[in-house]
């Protein structure tokens, strides 16, 4: 069998394919194609990326080129090709290039460096060859005008702040063996659609899709053990979420402010709960066993009844601004009441005005004013 690159004739996705079959299936959009035609196709798109590199020569004076990086681009064209004996795009090359519309990149490029597009606030597409491994951090953080992404098959990682503030961005395809998300990668894309995390992936950095306003549900993948701080914070359409089952932690801020999240799924074997400040949709939630620290709740001003494990022993505040939680389950309650304070003002002055136990609502003993069902003597 020789495997050989097509491109899918319904999906423009790169695959390979076996040429000696007349039809193949695609494997990613699972539509059948005709194999002649989406080989012609491949080498047709090719066929021009290789014509429009041969003409670079001819600008060449544009281009500042040290064994084969490309450290520094002169000229001023809306359209950019790569020279072909370039095999990596270095640092800050574009940076703040605000005429840039276009790249062209060949199939010999292997990485791309740090802030290499930061700031080309006009590039509204690239094509990435299927020869990137890498890309540097920040290297298209602020393209506003970039609106969809298919990212290399051999990338593994996606760095801090790598299209961080791309505001148009509207979709993201993932390389299937992705391992990582980095810090800030995604934070601040207002216009994100949608996400679909692959199997692999096994850390997100802090903040990797803040402010992605428009993502409406996210499936976690088994491997992430721990969600960092402000990973989907400011998500406001956010209303699905699937953690996996491996995971321990949920990070301070991990979804605050994601109004539009009205319950969640938390798995056992999670020991660590914050991250929901600001979650005015939510309306119950349990807490599983073996959690021993429970964070920021503030704000849930919808939330009404919350489920506590006994092993958690305390906690300081996190509740502030939930007026309707009323309703709470936990056998270390009455030494913690105070830390709710719209249940405390509301539940405990109750008691007090009817003379029972501030802590269970039990009568007390009548000589000894010790509260007949926790034991807590009278004392107000």
């Amino acid at each position: 069998m020789a495997l050989v690159n097509a491109i899918c004739t319904s999906c423009n996705k790169t695959v390979e394919v076996d040429n000696s079959k007349e039809a193949w299936v695609c494997p990613h959009c699972s539509t059948p194609f005709i194999v002649e035609k989406a080989v012609k196709k491949y080498k047709s798109q090719h066929k021009e990326v290789a014509r429009k590199v041969m003409a670079v020569k001819k600008n060449s004076n544009d281009f500042e080129i040290k064994d084969g990086v490309l450290t520094a681009y002169k000229g001023k064209a809306d359209e950019v090709t790569v020279p072909g004996e370039v095999h990596k795009i270095g640092d800050h090359v574009f940076e703040n290039n605000t005429g840039l519309k276009n790249i062209i990149i060949h199939d010999k490029v292997e990485s791309i460096g740090e802030y290499a597009f930061r700031g080309c606030t006009a590039l509204e597409k690239i094509k990435f060859p299927d020869s990137i491994k890498e890309i540097g951090t920040w290297a298209f953080r602020g393209c506003t005008s970039l609106k969809e992404l298919v990212l290399p098959p051999q990338l593994r990682s996606i760095t801090d702040c790598l299209f961080a503030d791309c505001s148009s961005l509207e979709s993201v395809e993932f390389p299937p063996m992705l391992t990582e998300i980095g810090a800030f990668s995604f934070s601040g894309c207002k216009s994100l659609k949608a996400v679909e995390i692959p199997k692999y992936v096994a850390q997100m950095g802090k903040y990797a899709f803040s402010g992605c306003e428009k993502i409406e549900k996210v499936a976690i993948p088994e491997g992430v053990s721990q969600l960092e701080e402000c990973a989907f914070a400011n998500c406001t359409a956010l209303s699905v979420v699937g953690l996996p089952k491996g995971l321990k932690s949920i990070g301070a801020s991990a979804f605050q402010n994601c109004t539009a999240l009205r319950n969640i799924e938390i798995p056992a074997g999670v020991l660590s709960v914050d991250g929901f400040r600001g979650c005015t949709g939510l309306r119950a939630i349990e807490i599983p066993a073996g959690v021993t620290a429970l964070g920021d709740f503030s704000g849930c001003i919808n939330l009404e009844s919350i489920r506590i494990p006994a092993s958690v022993k305390k906690v300081s505040g996190g509740f502030n601004d939930c007026p309707k939680l009323m309703n709470i389950s936990w056998s270390n309650l009455s030494d913690n009441a105070s830390n709710f304070p719209s249940y405390y003002e509301t539940v405990v002055a109750g008691r007090k005005t009817a003379g029972k136990c501030v802590y269970c609502g039990g009568d007390f003993k009548l000589l000894s004013k010790v509260c007949k069902v926790c034991g807590k003597k009278k004392d107000y």
